[in-house]
């Protein structure tokens, strides 16, 4: 029966168990950005016909008229949990604006659910209807989907005992391993073929991934493709994908790079750091000597291998059963989630990364000897980072046990290997630093790759003493930005949480700068300060 929908004017439409207004539901609403906030409010607002996705959401979810909605958010889209009388709750996520290229991303966070959910055992919310032309009655992008049962795993974590951490730990090693072991036929982002009509732009899965014929690779969807810039402004040069090998992916990449040096200046590395336009690409074409020969490294190869991966596996986007909370219900949150290298998208998941001092191996984690001795404050740090590092071992242990192909592209593939193929596409974004120092560690290392011929790449004295005093300012760059986001609670947006006085951290912001200035030995010191950092006072 379609049930006619009740006029929004008497829909309870709430947002952090505050009533809100319909033109609520449009702005962002879930905290406030000490840098450029009128900029990232706008890339974060999406105004649509309400009236038109409740009725979508009746309509697929066979559903009675809507009785509330519930707003929340994210970086890069709207979630409306949307409950009916008859108590049926779906939601309907939007994408913002930096979401990326029109399409895509809706696209393929579609294409990914229904593939996961009909091909795997990994759960995760049931797609009931999606579209990606925002020209629809709706008037933006959506994807309406089940609700995830359960509840997150934040709200009962500390209350698990170790036993059941373990339990649900092994469990999600084991799901991971599902999506490990499913090697698809180039890099790029799981669209519906309908979505990506050219044959150019995909490749299609063969029978055996794919028996009913639905799916295909096609273009990166990563809003680092677009980032800065409108979707009219891509370079059409740009091969956003899909990339058939490790060594098209590299190429693509570092295209990137040197395209983006077109872009105004990225106020977010200080200039001395940033270089010029040429120097990125001078940098670029030093690692493209390199690329070659590392794409067809033979050790890397099985963890080259394409494949999707849940890359932002925090305790909100995990949800477990309320009657045994060690079991995993429904992973939420597959926006963006591509199909990329193994060694590149294998990871801790966020809750479960280690101490600093955490080391891999079979060695377990213990208390210091003098624990004893500890004051109360210390011995309560010392227990916590603890219990991080037994939590962090159990999740080494567990997927050396059930995903042994992940955990060799996790810890044993070289670490300047993985960050050259990490950083080649960031250089304008993140500064050349982080790549310099992959080549010169790569050069240096030559032979203890696994290559026998001399390296293509010959690093002159200059080149490695301006690498090595160029990273000495980006240590103390990444010092103070690291400073200021730990205490002022923080992201590279300046992003403040809503429950947080946006006036008392704006001058929390000024006292911390000051601080460091006061503390400066030299005057040089003091405006190289300033300059570093990272928000506005």
């Amino acid at each position: 029966m379609r049930w006619p929908l009740r006029t929004t004017r008497r829909i309870s439409i709430s947002c952090r168990g505050a009533e809100i207004s319909e033109r609520d539901l449009f702005d962002y609403t879930n905290g406030r950005f000490l840098n450029d906030e009128k900029c990232q409010l706008s890339k974060r607002r999406v105004e649509f016909n309400l009236s038109n996705l409740c009725n979508e959401a009746v309509s697929v979810a066979n559903g009675s008229p809507v009785r509330k909605i519930e707003k929340m958010e994210g970086g890069f889209s709207k979630a409306l949990v949307i409950t009916m009388e008859n108590g049926k709750e779906v939601v309907a996520k939007l994408p913002c604006p930096n979401a990326g290229r029109a399409m895509y991303s809706t696209a393929s966070e579609a294409a990914v659910l229904q593939y996961v959910s009909t091909r795997t055992q990994v759960p995760v919310p049931k797609l009931l209807a999606w579209n990606a032309d925002a020209t629809n009655p709706v008037g933006a992008e959506y994807i309406i989907m089940e609700k995830a049962p359960g509840v997150q795993l934040y709200t009962v974590w500390d209350d698990l005992s170790a036993t059941d951490r373990i339990k649900l730990i092994k469990s999600l090693t084991q799901l991971e391993h599902q999506l490990a072991t499913i090697q698809f036929p180039a890099y790029g982002n799981l669209y519906f073929r309908q979505s990506i009509p050219e044959p150019s732009k995909r490749v299609l899965l063969d029978s055996f991934l794919d028996p009913t014929g639905q799916f295909c690779v096609g273009p990166s969807c990563d809003p680092a493709w677009t980032n800065g810039t409108t979707a009219a402004d891509i370079d059409s040069t740009l091969d956003l994908g899909p990339w058939l090998n490790l060594y098209q992916y590299g190429m693509a990449h570092a295209k990137r790079s040197t395209t983006r040096t077109r872009l105004p200046v990225n106020n977010n590395v200080t200039s001395n750091l940033q270089g010029t336009a040429k120097d990125h690409i001078v940098l670029c074409d030093m690692a493209l000597k390199l690329l070659p020969k590392l794409a067809g490294l033979s050790s890397l190869q099985q963890s080259a291998r394409p494949t999707i991966w849940h890359t932002d596996l925090h305790m909100g986007n995990i949800f477990v059963s309320e009657q045994d909370h060690s079991q995993i219900v429904s992973f939420i949150d597959w926006q963006h989630i591509s199909i990329s290298p193994l060694f590149l998208q294998a990871r801790w998941p966020v809750f479960l990364s280690p101490p600093d001092d955490y080391a891999l191996g079979p060695r377990h984690p213990e208390l210091s000897s003098d624990f004893e001795n500890f004051g109360s404050h210390d011995k309560e740090v010392a227990l916590f980072e603890k219990e991080r590092a037994d939590a962090s071992k159990a999740y080494e242990i567990a997927t050396y046990l059930n995903n042994r192909d992940a955990y060799v592209a996790l810890w044993k593939i070289d670490q300047p290997v993985r960050e050259f193929f990490k950083r080649i596409g960031d250089t304008w974004d993140d500064g050349m630093v982080p790549l310099e120092m992959c080549l010169l560690k790569i050069c240096e290392t030559w032979g203890q790759l696994g290559f026998s011929d001399p390296c293509p790449l010959d690093l002159s004295i200059r080149d490695v003493e301006t690498f090595n005093q160029r990273s000495i300012k980006y240590k103390q760059w990444n010092g103070i930005q690291d400073f200021a986001k730990k205490y002022l609670n923080t992201d590279d947006d300046g992003w403040i949480a809503p429950q947080m006085d946006f006036n008392e951290k704006g001058l929390q912001n000024k006292a911390l700068l000051d601080l460091l200035i006061e503390r400066a030995q030299s005057e040089e010191e003091a405006r190289e300060t300033r300059r570093m950092w990272p928000f506005p006072t």
